[in-house]
């Protein structure tokens, strides 16, 4: 529900004189986000785009059950996200770092021509990115997750295998340590090209966006944590890892 929130406010922080109801988004996986925003609101509906099958119809069946008689407010399109066309949205999100399966500059910039050839009159692409010194080393984070009290919790692993400073080519996997000493191993396996804010910038600009702006969270100097808000800014503090939104206005 966070990430549905910060859309509808980055919205309204661009676009003083309407409300945004229709979301769309891509690379949509379990339709988490579209999900949240149909109940975010009795107007709202939404629309997600997934190309492997399989996932679709998980989806589907997940968010008919979460949705209930609302379901019909979010449908669910399998599909490559650069064959959509239409209806226009208000926003369109690409999350969790989607955009990064593109490995090079004539890619991404086809799929921000599209994303924005896809949203009405002021709308918004928003994607998300990470990047600093510590998206550059191999190593893996690890982190206890708790279920319930009745169920046992388990530990999530993100490893960063490789990385290559002349193509910006990384791979990255995620594990799983569960109860009785059980492990998944490369549950998922990301290969992507970790793009600088710079040049997402000038690419969203590229293709055909009037502006182009990065939404970030702020540091508390003393304890050396996150607000958890994020906000628009010109300027980001140095920083050994960082996660922040890019944000396209047609």
């Amino acid at each position: 529900m966070a990430e549905a929130a910060f859309l509808h406010r980055a919205y309204c922080h661009y676009v003083k004189d309407a409300t945004p109801l229709l979301l769309r988004e891509d690379f949509a996986g379990t339709c988490a986000v579209a999900s949240a925003w149909v109940m975010m609101d009795d107007e709202h509906q939404a629309m997600a785009v997934e190309s492997h099958g399989p996932t679709a119809r998980w989806a589907q069946r997940n968010t008919d059950r979460e949705l209930g008689d609302r379901s019909a407010d979010l449908h669910i399109v399998q599909a490559d996200v650069l064959d959509v066309d239409g209806p226009k949205v208000d926003i369109t999100c690409a999350l969790n770092f989607s955009t990064f399966i593109y490995h090079d500059r004539a890619s991404l910039k086809q799929y921000f021509k599209a994303a924005r050839r896809g949203l009405r009159r002021d709308g918004l692409l928003v994607i998300d990115a990470y990047g600093g010194p510590g998206a550059m080393k191999p190593g893996t984070q690890t982190r206890k997750v708790s279920v319930s009290r009745q169920e046992p919790g388990f530990t999530y692993l993100w490893e960063q295998r490789s990385f290559d400073p002349i193509t910006h080519r990384t791979e990255c996997r995620i594990h799983f340590e569960l109860a009785a000493g059980r492990r998944i191993d490369s549950a998922f396996i990301y290969r992507w090209r970790l793009w600088t804010m710079p040049e997402l910038l000038e690419l969203m600009l590229e293709a055909g966006f009037k502006g182009a702006g990065i939404w970030c969270d702020r540091i508390d100097e003393a304890s050396g944590s996150s607000d958890g808000v994020y906000h628009p800014t010109a300027k980001m503090p140095a920083r050994e890892d960082w996660v922040a939104y890019v944000i396209g206005q047609k």
